[in-house]
């Protein structure tokens, strides 16, 4: 027996691919924190996929998670939260992404490798979108570790492990938890457009991610390579926050909140005493988030995987809303 090896696949991306990976009729093998919930590795289970008890720091129990694998999806990561000292990214990305990659190549007959990284790696791109080839610029902790760990992704390519890197842009969907506040908010009215709001972000929903991923485990030609997962055209964060109003059926506030207030406000709730900076409404790295431009060209996926979004933006919203108000999310 085969097993496909998936990390991070207890969150939010990770669930989808084990689904679809099981639909194709997959073994797969979920490695999983011994922290994990048991209602999520129940979850896991009952699609049929085995959660394995490790941890990416653990050089040993890799060895034996990997052990009969063909395919690996490292997706384990952590996205940027205020708060998080910047060794705990060091660690995970950086530290256990050469952990897992030192065991594939001690393991060897590996058929694919997928890492997943971001395309925030190249940091604010400004209004023209930046292809897979642009230099790395990460703007914080989360992007600076996603970068370093994809160069020693894209190092053991070159020796010889049968690896390919997916970029995905601003992933949404169903199960994802972590732009939710930025729903409730332009629900409750609260949310005010920051700047012009004619920045570009580039959203995809996440099963197109998914298919970006499993193509990219097929085709022998992508090792080696990066490919930009982006949906089906950048947006205005103007016409992102208009596109999420309509689909929580609430008006956006026409006044704008200018950038300088908005920076100043987040700096002055950060240096709050007794606040955990998750708890904040406001910091600065959101108002960067807001207010810049990160847009991608997704020409190279479209040419060798044949990638194309199916998701447009209106009709994704529409099942995420439906699935954070099935939750008691929204």
């Amino acid at each position: 027996m085969s097993w496909t090896l998936v990390t991070g696949g207890t969150g939010f991306l990770g669930r989808h691919l084990v689904a679809a990976l099981r639909q194709q009729g997959h073994e797969v093998r979920v490695l999983a924190r011994p922290t994990v919930p048991a209602a999520t590795k129940a979850e896991i289970e009952s699609q049929g996929a085995h959660v394995v008890i490790g941890d990416l720091l653990d050089r040993p129990s890799l060895r034996l998670t990997v052990a009969g694998v063909t395919r690996v999806f490292h997706l384990a990561g952590r996205l940027l939260e205020p708060g998080v000292p910047p060794a705990d990214y060091e660690r995970l990305h950086v530290t256990g992404t050469r952990n897992l990659l030192d065991a594939c190549v001690d393991q060897g007959g590996l058929a694919a490798v997928v890492h997943c990284s971001t395309t925030g790696v190249l940091g604010p791109t400004g209004p023209h979108p930046a292809g897979e080839d642009a230099p790395a610029r990460p703007a914080n902790v989360y992007e600076r570790t996603k970068a370093e760990a994809e160069t020693i992704a894209l190092d053991a390519a070159r020796a010889g492990l049968p690896l390919s890197v997916v970029r995905p842009a601003l992933v949404y969907g169903p199960g994802d938890r972590h732009l939710v506040g930025w729903f409730r908010a332009i629900q409750a009215g609260l949310y005010h457009v920051v700047g012009s709001g004619d920045n570009l972000l580039h959203p995809i929903y996440v099963s197109d991610v998914v298919d970006g991923m499993l193509r990219c485990g097929e085709r022998q030609e992508a090792r080696g390579r990066a490919y930009h997962l982006v949906g089906p055209q950048p947006v205005p964060i103007q016409g992102l926050a208009d596109a999420i109003a309509r689909a929580v059926h609430r008006p956006l506030p026409r006044t704008h909140l200018p950038r300088a207030i908005a920076y100043a406000t987040a700096a002055l709730l950060e240096r709050l005493p007794g606040v955990p900076p998750a708890r904040l409404p406001l910091t600065r790295n959101r108002v960067a988030f807001m207010t810049e431009s990160r847009v991608y060209c997704g020409a190279r996926a479209r040419t060798e995987l044949g990638f194309e979004p199916r998701v447009d933006l209106e009709r994704g919203l529409e099942r995420t809303v439906d699935w954070y108000r099935e939750t008691g999310l929204l």
